[in-house]
């Protein structure tokens, strides 16, 4: 059935709050592959707790709004969506144990067509509970395939440029675990899909598929991994075009752009398929996080 665009662009999203722990900031390192090579001295600050520091792309696992777009009045039909896109920008270093305050709003509404689907963006913000100070901020597009035709607008303001031309600069592959999404999934997502062969094969899968936010995290790391840059990341954003499954590995194609700027595509060479596409990742220095006592003060 057609989304009812003004109640999806109007919906309420109550703040979550959320304290971390070191080991969510480790289980979520360990989750995107990092740690895999114990010798790495430049991944250790992620996976063990002395001077333990959160990986860039942690936020996506933050301040989840929950199951909010299985509300009747919004005429979304929850089986049929699929994640489209996802984009992050760092604001600030987030300590490991920070308490964070967490706002969604949904920013953007496109109309593809009757036959053809819709698309909703949602924004989402996480800062310091106590100073109200930025960490990051997010916007995730949602494929909603069976939910167009409600005379919106079909064109979005958020198209992702079209990659280089050209052989890129540099190549990372990445391999995943055939156990990956098991561990993935304790950061939060526990949708049986990654999980349960007889799920996955309902869902038409031959078995779990990989979290997409498991792949966009692995790019973080892919870039970590290529040293392509000694400053902190600032901004990645990416296309998720098709499923990763557990065990497979990852190429990574990497295009500098400019100072900081980076373009990159992921392959899976073994089906000879493109699954994450048009990414961009910028970086920059940042000031380093406040202290548990710097954060209380007023």
């Amino acid at each position: 059935m057609p989304m009812n665009s003004e109640a999806v662009l109007g919906f309420h999203f109550p703040p979550v709050r959320q304290t971390l722990t070191d080991t969510d900031c480790m289980l979520y390192a360990l989750s995107i592959g990092l740690g895999s090579d114990p010798m790495r001295e430049d991944e250790l600050g992620y996976v063990f707790e002395e001077d333990l520091r959160t990986f860039p792309t942690m936020p996506v696992v933050l301040g989840h709004p929950g199951t909010w777009y299985k509300h009747p009045g919004l005429g979304i039909t929850a089986s049929m969506i699929v994640h489209g896109t996802q984009r992050i920008e760092i604001h600030s270093l987030m300590p490991p144990d920070a308490s964070l305050l967490v706002h969604h709003r949904n920013i953007e509404v496109t109309d593809k067509g009757a036959d053809k689907g819709a698309i909703f963006v949602t924004e989402r913000t996480l800062t310091d509970e106590s100073t109200g100070r930025v960490f990051a901020r997010l916007e995730n597009a949602t494929f909603c395939r069976a939910d167009g035709g409600f005379g919106g607008n079909p064109q979005s303001m958020r198209e992702f440029a079209p990659l280089p031309e050209g052989p890129p600069d540099v190549s990372v592959e990445m391999p995943t675990a055939l156990n990956q999404a098991l561990y993935y999934r304790l950061n939060g997502d526990r949708n049986p899909l990654h999980a349960s062969p007889a799920f996955a094969a309902k869902a038409g899968f031959p078995r779990p598929i990989l979290h997409g936010l498991c792949s966009f995290g692995i790019a973080g790391h892919a870039l970590l991994r290529a040293g392509v840059q000694s400053a902190p990341l600032r901004m990645l954003e990416v296309r998720f075009s098709k499923p990763v499954f557990p065990g497979e590995t990852l190429r990574f194609d990497i295009w500098k752009e400019g100072q900081g700027q980076y373009a990159f595509r992921a392959h899976v060479d073994a089906r000879k398929l493109v699954v994450l596409d048009r990414g961009r990742a910028s970086f920059r220095d940042f000031a380093p996080p406040e202290s548990p006592s710097e954060r209380a003060q007023p």
